[in-house]
């Protein structure tokens, strides 16, 4: 019983139907990529973290016991003594840096940025993974629309093959009229072959997107459509690119790289200044060899009071000459910083051309839309004409045939440009701050 609850539980859910938004929501808990970019981010904010705790003291400690045979120094009076002892020490410290040229205020700065910087990446990669799960989505939805209009196209030349084996049976076609009608159904069976495949191959890369398993089956729906293409969409680019650079997780990621090098400079100049290192410890022991007048040892509580030693001190550290490796080290700060500041000028140019290149595809296949429509409109007529004359053995099958693929192609302009706006629509609709699929 409970296998075949499993079972029916297993096939309702091959047979739901999955909307965009359930493809990229399910993509954004399950992609490896994106899983990645977040174990990054909780790298950066660990290190961020450390670097705020570099500013606090360094304690640690030390014990250490044994015992001597033979001949032997005596640690508590440095004599050599040939009887064998035991012994035992602790210690105890502690240092701070009090200054050493502001580097660790600079690293923790520095850390900080790379820690912004790997959040805006991993927002980055969940916005790329949504795109690219949409074009996917949107792939598959054409292919499958293709093939209705495919297997339609088959099915009228199938039709027409049945139609001209008649006429040929009562001597009102040639032969070579059947050659070419059944010439045209096989041309529509393969385009079926191929369409079906396209289907396949963009349904896996869905999948893997989705982070589905490859033999799991799934069904798409999209009901937004007819509600979307209802009017064109106008939009100021470079006024939209101002709004879009100051938020786009893209370029703040830059931008914020960017910061981190100038910092990274900051943390490199600090080889130059002087540091100065504040010390303290305390440190006792116990020695076997301790012995009073009476030539008893001292007991190990008075012994451990009695040797205690405190230090506190400071140490200044200047540097002089370490061929010229600072030096060295902060020329390549400053060009990685230039480099930085580059590949943040290439990603705000990127960002305006591809911004510029979406809304002129987003208004040309509104305007595609449109004029694929009315002819299509006006193909299926003369298809219509066409078959009507074909019928009546005043056109031949090639002239029948030459209207049928034209308003067959015709049918997939419409599809691509609906899809194709719908796509672009929803680019201009991030740019603007929303993310549709949220």
């Amino acid at each position: 019983m409970f296998q075949f609850l499993m079972l029916t539980c297993m096939q309702l859910t091959a047979q739901e139907k999955w909307t965009l938004k359930d493809c990229i929501n399910y993509a954004i808990k399950n992609n490896l990529v994106l899983h990645s970019a977040g174990l990054d981010e909780k790298i950066a904010e660990t290190n961020y973290i450390q670097s705020k705790w570099n500013l606090l003291p360094g304690i640690g400690g030390s014990a250490d016991a044994g015992m001597n045979y033979g001949r032997s120094v005596d640690p508590n009076t440095n004599g050599i003594v040939n009887t064998s002892f035991f012994n035992s020490s602790y210690y105890l410290g502690a240092s701070v840096d009090l200054f050493r040229g502001f580097m660790l205020q600079n690293q923790i700065k520095y850390q900080q940025y790379r820690k912004e910087a790997a959040f805006n990446n991993k927002v980055s990669e969940t916005d790329d993974l949504a795109f690219s799960v949409m074009n996917a989505f949107f792939y598959v939805l054409y292919f499958e629309e293709l093939m209705r209009i495919a297997n339609d196209q088959r099915s009228l030349s199938e039709l027409n093959v049945k139609k001209m084996q008649v006429l040929v049976t009562t001597g009102l076609k040639s032969q070579t009229d059947l050659l070419e009608v059944k010439a045209n159904f096989e041309k529509d069976e393969l385009f079926c072959i191929q369409t079906a495949n396209n289907i396949e191959s963009n349904r896996i890369l869905l999948k893997k997107a989705m982070n589905l398993p490859p033999d799991q089956q799934i069904r798409l729906e999209f009901r937004e459509m007819e509600s979307e293409i209802d009017a064109a969409i106008t939009a100021n680019i470079t006024e939209l690119f101002v709004q879009h650079a100051a938020w786009s997780p893209v370029i703040q990621s830059y931008e914020l790289a960017w910061k981190a090098s100038q910092k990274n400079i900051n943390v490199k100049r600090a080889g130059f200044s002087p540091s100065v290192r504040l010390q303290a410890g305390y440190g006792t022991g116990f020695y076997q060899t301790n012995k009073n007048n009476n030539n008893e040892v001292i007991a190990y509580s008075d012994q451990i009071r009695n040797n205690s030693s405190q230090m506190i001190g400071a140490t200044l550290t200047i540097p002089v000459f370490n061929k010229n490796a600072v030096r060295f080290d902060v020329g390549r700060s400053k060009l990685d910083a230039d480099q930085a500041k580059t590949r943040l000028e290439i990603a705000r140019q990127n960002l305006l051309y591809q911004m510029e290149g979406n809304y002129n595809e987003l208004t040309a296949s509104w305007k595609e839309l449109q004029q694929s429509k009315k002819q299509l409109q006006a193909d299926t007529l003369a298809y219509q004409a066409s078959q009507k004359k074909f019928n009546q053995g005043m056109i031949t099958a090639v002239e029948l045939y030459t209207t049928k693929n034209r308003m067959a192609s015709t049918s997939g302009q419409v599809l691509h440009a609906e899809l194709t706006y719908a796509m672009k629509r929803r680019i201009l609709e991030f740019y603007e701050g929303k993310r549709f699929w949220e």
